[in-house]
């Protein structure tokens, strides 16, 4: 024991490890084999990839308009430009956060043009020395590449008119891109522009410009010196245009081919969908934030939750039921649409066995299959009834499906609300012509169904159409028809019953009839039917999520709040029972140090001395490093020792020795 020394067991080693380059082994994570888990990011997958889809198919023609613009400046001569620089002016449109990922998808595909490509921020470019360094430092060192070959402070023009004649190709012009054109300062524009046409007779410049508003900004914000220096082609930019409806028309494409469509499984519904467009609207405009939102919602509807892993394709639903546990079923059982529904089915069969675990399943297989079918026929036909009132006047029911769709699922009962039964009404008013140019639109909807139930919808549809199509506008007159006459002595019953009598015999034209024949099966045989609220179907819990309080909290919390509560009560965010407050002002010895300094900080705010508090923190701290230090000193040698205790118990008392410390410092600044 005497040659015993704690500095045997203490020593240096430089390991592997290197700062920055740190990769975190996915695999570790055990949530990644969770049953809950792999439906979440199967689904999750499936809607950025076609996410991704729609957007690149919604920029494609900018995209090619661009690079035909570059490659017409790259085949041409710099001597042709006469000192101008090629200048294309992109409307980007107003209050979009999502011009990032577009520009930079804009580089990567003028990247296959020229390698020489620079993308300036105003945030980054506050005066000209900074906007041109960043612009050479990007051109000159490739971000592929991990050596610099220039530094920052060596960055100027001078080192990119000697960087482009030595190494590239005098056909390959520089595009620089100005993503925000608006918030840069005029006079920083100005000497750039300036500095740039001084050396466009040696270097071949391309200018993109990115504007918000109106293309007289360029004009207003420059002077004519500058915007002489300019060669200017104007591109209308498809993806965002101008107005923010493009904004919204892009939302709608995205939601059209995700959350509207029959293949993916997840549905947002209620006051959850609201919220996010909501958000969408009267916030940001961002699809990207919409999408962020809409994936923290999909985890907070998956998370541990592994009953939720049936929201799945059909072809899979026997192999997750299969994988459930007995606490699983028991956490299905517990559903409260599962609950009503068995229920009902004990009502109606009073001399029906409760069901064993493997009867369960196959029911809960057969009511998740009813719900594909029930959610793929209430979009085609939510889609059929904004066709049909989509341009009415007033809109009551909205302008753009996702609107109708809002009402359809955050309402009790659409075909029951004021809206709907006054569209319906408008309808009576419509034209033959406008009301066959609707219903052709709904056949077109009903083409591609392959679901029997939809297939006889679309015959008798199309049947009904071709009613309309022959019918005339022409009023029968009827000689029979009675008539209240001077003479005629009748009771005021009697003249009551009469009238009523002539007004249900009047007649109607052979197209009014039809019209009337058609919004009546339409309404009572389709969309009363099928637009049932996905909240009454069963296993809706599976598939739907509608929490819109919870979503709240994570998407607008407010910061301060967020602390405020964190450091008050820790529990709402520690989950762990020693940190319960038996009422709100309770400080209890178990919580965190932080959060019994906050909770003594407002109990009294003027009277605390901050400099002892912090004094006395700073003697905690050096106090636990000393005991830590004789922690490990006692644990080796009771470990190199032949002591009857094992080496456990001297860490145990010392943990509890190092606790009993902290409390007596924590009494000390309650003291202060």
């Amino acid at each position: 024991m005497d040659k015993v020394s704690v500095s045997k067991g203490v020593f240096a080693h430089t390991g592997s490890y290197k700062i920055g380059r740190s990769k975190i082994n996915q695999s570790l994570y055990d949530y990644f084999n969770e049953p809950w888990y792999i439906a979440y990011k199967e689904i999750w997958d499936s809607i950025q990839m076609k996410t991704e889809s729609i957007r690149s198919n919604m920029i494609h023609q900018l995209i090619s308009d661009l690079q035909s613009f570059v490659s017409s400046v790259k085949s041409n001569n710099i001597d042709i430009f006469d000192n101008e620089i090629p200048t294309a002016m992109l409307l980007t449109g107003i209050n979009v956060p999502d011009h990032a990922k577009l520009f930079q998808k804009i580089v990567v595909q003028l990247r296959t043009l020229t390698m020489h490509v620079a993308i300036l921020w105003s945030k980054d470019s506050n005066n000209i020395k900074n906007i041109v360094s960043d612009t050479v430092f990007q051109l000159i060192n490739k971000k592929e590449e991990d050596d610099m070959e220039i530094k920052r402070t060596q960055c100027n023009m001078r080192a990119l008119k000697l960087w482009y004649t030595t190494h590239c190709n005098p056909l390959d012009p520089i595009i620089i891109i100005i993503s925000d054109f608006e918030s840069f300062s005029p006079g920083v524009l100005h000497d750039f522009i300036l500095i740039l046409s001084s050396y466009s007779d040696k270097i071949k410049f391309i200018l993109f410009f990115g504007i918000a508003t109106t293309l007289h900004v360029v004009h207003r914000s420059l002077s004519y010196d500058a915007t002489s220096k300019l060669k200017i082609k104007t591109q209308l930019f498809l993806f965002q245009v101008l107005h923010m409806q493009t904004q919204i028309k892009s939302l709608a494409d995205i939601l059209e081919g995700t959350i509207f469509s029959s293949d993916i499984s997840f549905r947002l519904t209620g006051r959850a969908f609201q919220l996010l467009t909501d958000i969408f609207l009267f916030y940001d405009f961002s699809v990207d934030r919409f999408l962020q939102n809409y994936k923290l919602c999909m985890i907070q509807h998956f998370y541990g939750k592994n009953i939720n892993s049936l929201c799945c394709r059909r072809k899979d639903i026997k192999s997750r039921l299969s994988s459930l546990t007995e606490e699983d079923i028991k956490d299905l059982k517990k559903l409260p649409s599962i609950v009503n529904y068995l229920q009902i089915q004990k009502e109606s069969n009073k001399n029906e066995k409760e069901l064993n675990d493997e009867k369960f399943k196959d029911l809960i297989g057969t009511l998740l299959m009813d719900f594909h079918k029930y959610i793929t026929r209430f979009l085609t036909v939510l889609r059929c009834l904004h066709s049909l009132v989509s341009t009415l006047p007033k809109a009551q029911l909205g302008k753009q499906l996702r609107e109708v769709y809002t009402k359809a699922v955050y309402s009790s009962n659409l075909t029951e609300s004021q809206e709907y039964k006054e569209c319906l009404q408008l309808l009576n008013f419509l034209s033959k012509e406008e009301l066959l140019t609707k219903l052709e639109s709904i056949e077109k909807i009903l083409e591609d169904t392959k679901d029997p139930i939809m297939k006889k919808f679309q015959e008798n549809l199309t049947t009904r159409i071709r009613e309309i199509k022959d019918a005339s506008l022409d009023i029968i007159s009827d000689d029979t028809k009675e008539i209240v006459t001077a003479n005629e002595r009748l009771t005021r019953i009697q003249l009551k019953e009469k009238l009523l009598r002539m007004s249900q015999t009047h007649k109607r034209s052979p197209y009014k009839q039809a019209q009337i024949d058609i919004i009546n099966y339409l309404d009572h045989e389709i969309f009363r039917v099928h637009l049932t609220n996905p909240s009454k179907v069963p296993t809706n819990e599976i598939f739907c999520y509608n929490d819109g309080n919870a979503v709240k909290q994570h998407i607008r919390g407010s910061v301060r709040g967020a602390i405020h509560m964190g450091l008050n009560d820790p529990q709402m965010y520690l989950q762990c029972d020693c940190c319960k407050l038996e009422n709100e002002d309770a400080i209890p010895a178990t919580l965190p140090d932080l959060s019994i300094i906050y909770k003594l900080h407002l109990e009294s705010r003027k009277l605390i001395n901050m400099y002892d508090w912090l004094q006395v923190m700073i003697l905690s701290s050096a106090r636990v490093y000393r005991l830590i230090s004789h922690t490990f000193m006692v644990t080796h040698m009771a470990a190199t020792s032949h002591s009857a205790r094992p080496a456990h118990v001297y860490i145990l008392r010392l943990t509890i020795l190092i606790a009993i410390l902290f409390r007596v410092d924590l009494v000390r600044v309650r003291g202060s």
